[in-house]
């Protein structure tokens, strides 16, 4: 992604989101028989076996943190629940590759060379040691100008081979996490996302999963306080997903935080569809070479489609500063079958975090 379609891609993100937030209702509904009396206490996370990737790659160098803060935030989240984390994720920034992947070729490794020393000891005494793996396209070890392997390459890697052989775990991971993302990935946003195309790979493997993402301020960039909220937001969802049986891969479940100014979770929490409407309309100038620019979306932009479901997840994350959480999933058939029973306790679990 060029520089300029990435200030763009940010700044359509960034306008609401120091809206006030409210309680949701939570009130039972008669017609999805939604019960928010229901019991969603969180389960212990000790010895979760937790494969974490995300498309900012694991270099950390940034100053804004664009290039992996996030991932580390929820490491050390995850660390300090009792989760057992390693990383793979890719040698360098890899924004906005959806699903790619590499046909051919031969991988190496490389470790961070300046991780942050508040890190260094998250999941030391676990398992996997705290192992964090960058992933590059070479035919050895990963050097500074090394080019980076796709996201989905750094976790196939690490299901199909680097866990086992590198780390020693003999089975699969209990879940997959991706993030957290610079920048949110909603509504039509989603189908480019390397952070939720990560996500995706894992619950293709029959792995849970989950995509992570935070929004930015009115900087135009995620906070480390943002960053913060947002990893113990996901950390707190996944021990209550495994405490109501709801950590499965029969879907992902896809989290966009807002910005929080405080580092604390925000208090509006909701159940959302992934949104249809147009987020971003690729823009195209010049002769002989069209450079790549984007156009905010508005309600009268041409070319841009309105967004019609009333619960889209760019609504509640953009309009009204919510938290989203979303079930997506790799099956593209319409109307493919989901339990509604498992799909409304999902949701109640959901928005009983907004009272919680």
């Amino acid at each position: 992604m060029t520089s300029v379609v990435r200030r763009a891609a940010v700044a359509v993100l960034a306008l609401p989101l120091l809206a006030a937030c409210s309680a949701p209702d939570t009130a039972t509904d008669a017609t999805s028989g939604r019960s928010p009396d229901e019991d969603f206490a969180p389960a212990s996370l000790d010895g979760l076996r937790v494969l974490l990737g995300n498309d900012d790659s694991m270099q950390a160098a940034e100053e804004d943190g664009s290039d992996g803060l996030g991932l580390y935030e929820l490491r050390s989240a995850l660390c300090a629940a009792g989760a057992d984390v390693v990383v793979f994720a890719p040698w360098d920034y890899q924004s906005s590759m959806s699903s790619a992947i590499s046909h051919s070729g031969s991988f190496g490794l490389g470790t961070p060379s300046g991780l942050p020393a508040e890190y260094a000891d998250d999941c030391a005494d676990a398992s996997g040691g705290g192992a964090v793996y960058g992933v590059c396209v070479a035919d050895g070890p990963c050097e500074e100008d090394s080019h980076s392997a796709t996201p989905v390459d750094s976790v196939t890697f690490a299901l199909h081979h680097g866990l086992r052989e590198l780390v020693g775990w003999d089975e699969a991971p209990d879940v997959v996490v991706s993030g957290v993302n610079s920048g949110p990935n909603v509504a039509t946003q989603i189908p480019n996302s390397g952070t939720v195309g990560v996500a995706l790979a894992g619950q293709l493997a029959g792995v849970p999963s989950l995509a992570v993402s935070a929004s930015v301020d009115e900087d135009l960039v995620v906070t480390p306080e943002t960053y913060s909220a947002t990893a113990a937001f996901a950390t707190d969802l996944i021990a209550r997903l495994r405490g109501a049986d709801l950590l499965t891969s029969e879907y992902l479940v896809n989290v966009n935080h807002p910005h929080s100014a405080d580092g604390e979770p925000a208090p509006d929490v909701r159940w959302t569809e992934a949104g249809t409407g147009t987020v971003l309309l690729p823009v195209f100038t010049g002769a002989d070479a069209y450079e790549l620019g984007v156009a905010v979306c508005g309600p009268d932009t041409p070319g841009c489609l309105p967004e019609t479901k009333e619960d889209a997840d760019s609504t509640a994350l953009l309009v009204e500063g919510a938290v989203s959480v979303s079930a997506l999933t790799s099956d593209r058939t319409y109307a493919s079958g989901e339990d509604p029973a498992e799909v409304e306790r999902l949701a109640a679990l959901v928005e009983s975090l907004g009272s919680s």
